[in-house]
């Protein structure tokens, strides 16, 4: 049988938080439990390989996933560009639209006064050319009666 150095052994084991060996039947017993901390730990070790890949891959899913959003954000953003360049042109277009308009409602504006100053023109020019026909009518009227009792008297 080998000759082992129980006082390194002992201090392995305390270290491993197992209780020391003092007799062949504890050698047993120690050895019995370090096959299943061993067999735990290898357990353990293939459990945390199986979550460290599974890990890498959801990283991989997640990376794949930044990308394709990544993708589409751009996306999105020269979409946003686009959509504000339209927007920017539909208000120059409209604040041009607005002037023009302003500017005919101006025009229109301008137009009926001058049409109305016109129309009340006309309506003096009217009332004069009446005011001077009612003063033919009634010199014509009195001339036509002057010259009616001439007539008379001339027979």
């Amino acid at each position: 049988m080998h000759v082992v150095d129980l006082s390194s052994f002992n201090q392995c084991l305390v270290s491993l938080g197992m209780d020391t060996i003092n007799t062949e039947e504890d050698f047993n017993s120690r050895l019995h439990d370090m096959t299943l901390f061993h067999m735990n730990w290898i357990n353990e070790r293939n459990n945390l390989e199986e979550r460290c890949s599974k890990l890498q891959s959801d990283t991989n899913n997640y990376l794949n996933s930044i990308d394709r959003l990544q993708g589409e954000l751009e996306a999105t953003k020269r979409e946003v560009t686009s959509v504000s360049e339209k927007e920017r042109q539909l208000r120059v277009k409209n604040k041009t639209l607005s002037s023009k308009l302003k500017s005919e409602e101006e025009e229109v504006r301008r137009l009926n006064l001058v049409m109305e100053h016109k129309q009340d023109h006309f309506n003096h020019e009217l009332r004069k050319k009446e005011r001077e026909t009612h003063q033919l009518r009634e010199r014509l009227s009195k001339k036509i009666m002057e010259k009616k009792p001439e007539k008379g008297t001339v027979l």
